[in-house]
């Protein structure tokens, strides 16, 4: 495994290899449909770059410290904060999906209480994507796609193809997001939200006991 700097076929082909292999990973799975939901009446910016800062810094670990820096942190842990993080998005989507409406009036009232409200949440929304993303993301095949990648071929190479695959992911998450709120109302947004996190919830759940027979 060797670095290298210069740009030569075989280093267009690792890039292109790490670019098709995340890219065909992500494409439709749970972190996908949650750049989707959280882009439909939130800020875009906010969803696509708190995504991208996810997922390039797993790139970045996956591709330089590989399964030893996944081994770093027990699954286990990971998948129960997994579940309960999902459970508690769930709880507060349904939540400002039948108490948001009247909050959106007092804003609408006081110009400056709503500046301020959406400068906090651009930062707010940036944060949740971030963290939603790096418990849904770690351990996820495409991490064990860039450490094999990783061994066979300049680690810098496949962490640019990785964090370019998963720009293109983010993107089109956000642009299925933006596609699909011309359709839905807020309420309906939220409401939708929160049974999908429930669904992640469950699903973390199972995994607990189907891979550690508790």
């Amino acid at each position: 495994m060797a670095i290298t700097s210069e740009i030569t076929p075989s280093s267009i082909e690792a890039i292109a290899s790490s670019f098709a292999a995340v890219f065909l990973a992500e494409i439709g799975d749970r972190t996908f449909f949650i750049i989707a939901i959280l882009a439909m009446k939130n800020s875009r910016s906010a969803v696509f770059f708190g995504n991208q800062l996810t997922e390039s810094v797993i790139a970045i670990i996956a591709a330089f410290i590989g399964a030893a820096a996944v081994k770093l942190i027990d699954p286990l842990y990971i998948q129960i904060a997994s579940c309960v993080m999902f459970l508690v998005y769930a709880i507060l989507s349904f939540y400002e999906a039948y108490h948001g409406e009247s909050e959106m009036v007092d804003e609408k009232n006081d110009p400056l209480l709503a500046d301020s409200e959406q400068r906090m949440s651009w930062m707010k929304v940036f944060w949740k994507t971030a963290v939603m993303v790096f418990f849904a993301e770690w351990g996820d095949k495409s991490n064990t796609t860039i450490i094999s990648l990783s061994a066979l071929s300049d680690p810098v190479l496949v962490m640019i193809g990785a964090i370019i695959g998963f720009a293109c992911i983010g993107l089109i998450g956000v642009l299925v997001g933006k596609l699909i709120e011309k359709y839905i109302s807020e309420k309906t947004v939220k409401i939708a939200a929160g049974v999908l996190f429930l669904v992640f919830a469950a699903l973390a759940l199972l995994m607990i006991f189907y891979d550690y027979e508790l």
